[in-house]
């Protein structure tokens, strides 16, 4: 989609439902027509045309359903069309390089060498982010000492056949770049070589946040879960899913929530405060998962009004 198009369709649907908050990847908010909820919470991309209401859940898959159940004039919605023409959402998808190494630059962190990188990597693992050696060991964590992880720990990720699916780098100096990330897709299953889908599962944002929880638990690199992962925790009929992502991604907790208790999946929400779980420490993390509330529907109802 060009620029003039974006703006095009942006113009129609505030003509038609109001002005917008604008946020990331095409997504804008607007007030809902059909539950009216004082907050703008019907999201509406404009790249993929997919638009849902976190109040009433109304959704659907193209901009000109939602401007026909809104009675806009025909003449909005065949703009729309016009602009979209044949356009399929499901075409959009961002280009990503297949991981298959490490950075050529990685030293194991359990092999003790006389570099100041060394012990600068060894000091932030175990006295910042308070990993044990067989923390260190289990997750073949390691650092970079030049190139461009140069200054960082890096934490791989493997599947259940042994291949890397994912590393994250996380400086271990007081830098600006905190982390840096490889240019490939997240839609993975974070420590699957680790994990049983027979146990109750633990879902957490970071990497840090997973080895300090020790319980099962799956890093997400991030705050969504991506489909990957939705869709293994429902093949492998995981009975008890415990939900620990940070305060800030309480929006997507909700949305997380509703989708596998619609599942069949008990949930329990960790509702964490200002401190993630790498902060909390394991025996603070083994305090918050004890008392995770188990999710009802009525739960997510009024959840949703909260956001």
């Amino acid at each position: 989609m060009t620029i003039s198009e974006n703006e095009a369709v942006t113009k129609i649907l505030h003509s038609h439902l109001g002005k917008s908050t604008p946020h990331k990847n095409g997504e804008k908010s607007f007030n809902c027509p059909f539950c009216n909820h004082h907050k703008k919470k019907l999201e509406v991309n404009i790249l993929t045309q997919k638009w849902h209401c976190w109040i009433c859940n109304t959704r659907g898959a193209r901009i000109s359903t939602l401007l026909r159940k809104t009675q806009a004039p025909k003449y909005l919605i065949q703009e729309a069309n016009d602009v979209y023409g044949d356009f399929n959402p499901n075409n959009i998808k961002k280009e990503y390089k297949k991981l298959t190494a490490l950075p050529s630059e990685y030293k194991p962190l359990y092999l003790q060498t006389r570099s100041p990188h060394y012990k600068n990597a060894l000091h932030y693992a175990t006295k910042v982010r308070g990993l044990s050696l067989i923390d260190i060991i289990k997750y073949q964590i390691g650092y970079c000492d030049s190139g461009p992880y140069s200054g960082m720990l890096i934490i791989p990720s493997y599947d259940a056949n042994g291949f890397l699916n994912y590393f994250a780098g996380r400086s271990f100096y007081s830098t600006d770049r905190k982390h840096k990330n490889p240019q490939t897709s997240k839609d993975v299953i974070g420590f699957e070589g680790h994990i049983n889908w027979k146990r109750p599962i633990t879902i957490v944002e970071g990497a840090f946040d997973a080895i300090t929880t020790k319980r099962n638990a799956i890093p997400l690199f991030g705050k969504r879960i991506m489909p990957i992962l939705k869709a293994r925790i429902i093949q492998e009929k995981v009975q008890d899913l415990y939900l620990a992502l940070d305060a800030d991604a309480y929006k997507e907790s909700v949305e997380a929530i509703e989708y596998f208790i619609n599942n069949g999946i008990n949930v329990h929400y960790v509702q964490l405060d200002s401190r993630d779980p790498n902060e909390l420490g394991y025996k603070g993390m083994v305090e918050y998962i004890g008392n995770a509330k188990l999710m009802s529907f009525f739960d997510v109802i009024r959840y949703k009004m909260n956001l």
